[in-house]
């Protein structure tokens, strides 16, 4: 059987202290720029692969989206 390969493309972050109070903020990597976007309420920005793999706290990953390889654009 051959090994699949998984690439990260989305995270979403609960942005405080209780799960029932703080902020989402999802991260996802679009292949047209070929690089990450913050999403946060109405605002959208470039952020580096650095602050998505290493979130500061109390931002915590709380769903990760992962793409099978062999199914993503070249």
């Amino acid at each position: 059987m051959k090994q699949r390969a998984y690439r990260l493309f989305a995270v979403v972050y609960h942005d405080g202290k209780e799960a029932t109070k703080g902020h989402y903020i999802t991260d996802v990597y679009h292949t047209g720029y070929s690089s990450w976007l913050r999403y946060n309420d109405s605002s959208v920005k470039p952020v580096s692969e650095n602050e998505v793999l290493y979130p500061k706290t109390p931002r915590v990953p709380y769903l990760l989206y992962y793409r099978r390889c062999d199914t993503m654009p070249q």
